[in-house]
């Protein structure tokens, strides 16, 4: 099933300004130089934020085809974790935990969202999320002269393409 987010309404418009505010604001929130430092904690965010949606998802979606997209974000977002810590540890980069300010406030939009209006809401969420995880990680990896983060930035990368490609055959904007 294809929703529509051009007839969001309600709830769903103050999320759909909220996320295209949040993504504009992380991407020029990283001008400058993207310390590794700098590039772990907003992957770290963005993946805390994508295991966090993907749950609520699962509880409260009703549409099949979000489920399935929540369900397979906790598998590869859990993975994505892993394999960021392993990377950080192998430079000695702090990995915090937990979402930033941003990614709470979203959670907490999508909560908000009514039953009728949440899978749209969800899905908006990951075509900014992934738009933003895929810009963050790309110049990171154009940043980077190298070592354990750009390679797990390099191989990460795909998988956020191929999310993004996903959900935007899961939407029509």
């Amino acid at each position: 099933m294809m929703l529509t987010l051009a007839r969001i309404g309600g709830t769903s418009t103050a999320i759909a300004g909220l996320l295209t505010l949040s993504f504009t604001t992380c991407l020029h929130a990283g001008e400058g130089s993207l310390t590794p430092q700098k590039f772990v904690e907003r992957a770290a965010f963005s993946n805390a934020f994508e295991i966090e949606a993907a749950k609520l998802a699962l509880e409260k979606a009703h549409d099949v085809a979000a489920k399935t997209f929540a369900q397979d974000m906790l598998v590869d977002h859990g993975k994505a974790g892993t394999a960021l810590a392993n990377a950080a540890a192998k430079e000695n980069v702090q990995v915090r935990s937990g979402m930033d300010d941003k990614g709470r406030e979203k959670i907490d939009a999508l909560k908000a969202s009514s039953e009728k209006d949440f899978d749209q809401a969800y899905l908006a969420t990951q075509v900014s999320a992934h738009e933003e995880a895929v810009a963050l990680f790309d110049e990171f990896t154009k940043a980077s002269s190298g070592g354990a983060l750009k390679t797990f930035a390099e191989t990460t990368l795909g998988t956020l393409r191929a999310h993004n490609v996903r959900i935007h055959g899961l939407t029509k904007d």
